[in-house]
C-alpha cells in the first residue's frame, strides 16, 4: 500500500508541475506543441538525475525512486499528448510540423536523460 501511495503522490506532482508547464507555454501552443515537448525533456533530464544519483552517488531508496521516476516523471511526461498533437498536426495538412515534433520530442528526450546522468557524473 506504501508503495502505491508514493506513485500516487508523485504522480499528482507530476500532473501539477505539467499542468503549469502547459500554462507557462500556452502562447507558444498555437504554433508548435512546446508545452509537451519541454514536459517530455524535463521529466527526462529529472529521470537521468535520479538514476545517476541512485546509481553513483547516493544509495536512494526504492521508495524514493517509486516516488520520484514511477511517479513524478510518469505524471510529468506525456506520450499520450504527444502523439495528440502530432496526429493533429497530420490531419491540418502540417506534415513538416509533424514530423518535428516526433523528431523534436525523441531527440530532446533521449538528450535530457543523457544530460542530466552527465550532469551528476561531472557535478558530483
Amino acid at each position: 500500500m506504501k508503495d502505491l501511495l508514493l506513485v500516487f503522490a508523485g504522480g499528482g506532482i507530476g500532473s501539477v508541475a505539467r499542468f503549469f508547464v502547459g500554462k507557462a507555454l500556452k502562447n507558444w501552443q498555437p504554433l508548435f506543441p512546446v508545452a509537451t515537448l519541454a514536459a517530455n525533456f524535463l521529466s527526462c533530464l529529472v529521470f537521468g538525475v535520479v538514476i545517476m544519483l541512485g546509481v553513483n552517488k547516493m544509495n536512494i531508496s526504492y521508495s524514493l525512486k517509486l516516488l520520484l521516476i514511477t511517479g513524478f516523471c510518469g505524471g510529468f511526461s506525456t506520450y499520450s499528448a504527444f502523439t495528440f498533437e502530432t496526429v493533429e498536426l497530420f490531419k491540418t495538412g502540417q506534415q513538416g510540423l509533424a514530423i518535428s515534433n516526433i523528431v523534436l520530442n525523441f531527440a530532446l528526450s533521449v538528450s535530457g536523460l543523457y544530460l542530466g546522468m552527465l550532469a551528476v557524473k561531472v557535478l558530483g
